[in-house]
């Protein structure tokens, strides 16, 4: 699975199963001491004969060992650990991917939104003029909108776009009916807001903007949550908490050889491992394929779309120019004429 921990653990397993000791040897306590001393400086449990070890739990072997109860409960421990640790590891190098990621896929979209912005401004100010500071407040607030859509928030595009010209409205009729500031009292600012739908004041331009901009925007704030999931699934994998027949097996592979004297690592014995790690992660494994389809689900939704080719842009294939207005749609009325 990608990005699983089953790896690193494994590799954690090469790393501390012993070689196998000829047999009838005695341990060397002395050697079990040292190595039983970094794990627990200054502590003294260790027999200095080699004992029966009746009284041990997991580590019980067939002939003589080194190990006495307490020290089986410490290395118990220390193996829970071990494991715990490993799986932290892992998944923090995923997860510090995902969070890179979505910045990045952020900050791009962002800037996209800038532009967007910049562009619309620079439209209604050569096409309009004379709208004044309020285009200014109503572009603002439909990015504003937009950047919070994107993030989450409970509003839809159709709404976003319907309050971007209810707010625009009143400037243009003002303008285009030539009404001063101290002409205009006769009709009110929410009357302006909310006739411009029933008078079809902007004639095809909504319904398109909401068009064009929907798909894009749901886009981008479904591949944000995807990617916040997935954060949740690898923190999931930082607080997996394993039971008991997990740390005795982990035990019985780790630590349970140093007992009798078996201190130098060979390569894994991978059926011991694999089984070990099926026994600890339990359900965990089942997530594998969702997982895969997850994260190629991702690589399919971040490929370049639309004429740049190779470019990669945010998945938003559709978006209209930077001009504002699709190449396949009538120009915006001009800046003489009366609103329909």
């Amino acid at each position: 699975m990608a990005g699983t921990p089953v790896s690193g653990v494994l590799l954690l397993c090469a790393s501390l199963l012993p070689f196998a000791q000829p047999s009838g040897q005695v341990p060397n306590c002395q050697v079990v001491r040292s190595s039983f001393q970094l794990l627990h400086p200054g502590v003294k449990w260790t027999p200095e004969t080699p004992v029966s070890g009746a009284d041990l739990q997991v580590c019980q072997a067939k002939g003589l060992t080194c190990c006495s109860r307490r020290m089986e409960e410490r290395y118990l421990v220390a193996a829970r650990q071990d494991m715990e640790s490993s799986l932290q590891a892992s998944s923090a190098q995923l997860k510090l991917l995902i969070i890179q990621n979505a910045a990045i896929f952020q900050e791009a979209f962002e800037m996209v939104l800038r532009h967007g912005r910049n562009a619309t401004l620079l439209m209604l100010r050569e096409e309009f003029r004379g709208l004044g500071g309020g285009a200014n407040s109503a572009v603002g607030q439909l990015f504003l909108d937009i950047s919070l859509y994107i993030l989450g928030s409970d509003s839809s595009v159709d709404d976003m776009v319907s309050s971007f010209f209810s707010r625009l409205f009143p400037l243009a009729y003002r303008r285009l009916l030539a009404v001063g500031e101290g002409g205009g009292g006769a009709v009110s600012e929410e009357c302006l807001r909310g006739a411009w739908k029933a008078a079809a004041a902007f004639g095809p331009y909504p319904k398109l903007a909401m068009t064009r901009l929907s798909r894009p925007l749901l886009a981008t704030r479904v591949f944000l949550q995807a990617l916040n999931l997935g954060i949740e699934v690898v923190n999931t994998t930082d607080h997996l908490r394993l039971g008991r027949e997990c740390g005795r097996a982990l035990l019985r592979l780790w630590y349970c050889p140093r007992c009798r004297g078996l201190m130098e690592a060979p390569p894994c014995r991978a059926a011991a491992c694999l089984a070990a790690m099926r026994g600890c992660l339990g359900g965990a494994g089942e997530v594998q394929p969702h997982w895969r389809g997850y994260v190629e689900g991702l690589g399919r939704w971040t490929e370049p779309c639309g004429p740049n080719g190779g470019t990669w842009r945010p998945p938003c294939c559709g978006c209209p120019r930077s001009s504002g207005w699709p190449s396949d749609t009538p120009s915006p009325p001009a800046a003489g004429s009366s609103p329909r």
